[in-house]
């Protein structure tokens, strides 16, 4: 590096990175004291100027996407200002929809964002709060890559004990949401863009790409009217063994857009005994437009039975983006303006 000192912007927005552990639960710190202070220990370590801003403080279990806008905005100013890179703190549990959401609308932004959390409070003895700050603002920091939205976090975790002795850095649209039993984010195929170590520093994956995404082509983020209207016309559901046509009548009734979750290899209740989806799809596909996540290409090459009746019902059937990538873009494209046909153009790329 120069020797200019390199300039960050950090965006907080709570979460467990930003909260205090007490008696009986961990929660968001409303001082927001706690996470400045370790904020200003990385920053002093780095020898980093950085600028604080906060524009939500909630866990992130409790932001929607109107908080989302916030974050975008927030992200929008800061690439106005004179930094080289910017930094978002955001809480595990929804982070990968507000990361999707940042990197839908990344063709606006001219700095490189990288998002952060941390699985264990800052004042938890093994807190990975400081690995997380270390890595995305080290990465933030850096030429390359070049503009984009990641995710900084830390490595597998030991099974002995958590450990905080490495990060890695992933394409934010790739993140999966952590599952039941992980204490870590994962991206899909296991792509790794760079790994750091606070011992060896920041290595960048020889294979690192951007991650091709679908974005919505607007020049501007939506206000909080258009994406509180336009959240009433879509609807986002995981499909189960059992489900019944009154539950898909009930989610679909009066939305323009509908995202189904699949099973793991394109697939979904299907059967002459179980008809109710097939015919749900059917009688509704005119007015509704079903998108349906996700088709692993890589390592499924021929689809089931179910996959091409679920086409053949009117259904959209997409490869490798997630559902919730696919239930966030929608929104934001209805909220950006976008009809069913032109948010269904923008998919085409990635439709099996």
């Amino acid at each position: 590096m120069s020797s200019t000192k390199k300039k960050i912007t950090v965006i907080t927005t709570g979460g467990t990175i930003g909260s205090i552990l007490k008696s009986d639960h961990v929660s968001v710190d409303a001082s927001e004291s706690k996470i400045a202070q370790e904020i200003d220990a990385v920053k002093q370590k780095l020898d980093f100027e950085v600028e604080v801003r906060s524009p939500i403080n909630k866990n992130s279990e409790v932001l929607s996407p109107l908080d989302w806008i916030e974050v975008l905005n927030s992200i929008h100013n800061a690439c106005k200002a004179e930094c080289d890179g910017i930094v978002v703190t955001h809480g595990t549990d929804t982070m990968a929809y507000t990361v999707a959401a940042a990197a839908v609308f990344s063709h606006l932004w001219t700095k490189k964002v990288c998002f952060t959390g941390a699985f264990l409070s800052p004042d938890h003895p093994n807190s990975d709060t400081a690995l997380s700050l270390l890595s995305s603002l080290e990465f933030a920091a850096e030429d390359q890559p070049g503009s984009g939205v990641y995710v900084a976090f830390r490595s597998d975790a030991d099974s002995a004990e958590l450990n905080s002795s490495e990060a890695k850095i992933l394409n934010g649209f790739d993140i999966k949401p952590m599952g039941f039993d992980e204490a870590v984010f994962n991206s899909v195929y296991d792509k790794v863009v760079a790994r750091y170590s606070p011992r060896t520093g920041l290595a960048l994956e020889e294979a690192a790409s951007k991650s091709n995404h679908p974005s919505v082509n607007s020049k501007f983020v939506p206000t909080k009217e258009v994406i509180a209207a336009a959240q009433k016309k879509i609807a986002y559901l995981q499909l189960y063994p059992g489900i019944d046509k009154d539950v898909l009548r009930a989610v679909s009734a009066g939305k323009d857009v509908v995202v189904l979750q699949l099973y793991h290899s394109g697939t979904g209740p299907f059967g002459d005994e179980y008809p109710d989806i097939i015919e749900h799809i059917q009688e509704s596909s005119g007015e509704t437009l079903f998108l349906l996540g996700s088709f692993p290409a890589k390592h499924i090459s021929t689809p089931y039975g179910s996959t091409h009746a679920l086409i053949s019902s009117g259904g959209v059937l997409y490869r490798d983006i997630q559902a919730h990538c696919l239930y966030v873009f929608a929104l934001l494209a209805l909220a950006s303006g976008k009809s069913r046909s032109e948010i269904r153009e923008r998919l085409k790329g990635w439709e099996v």
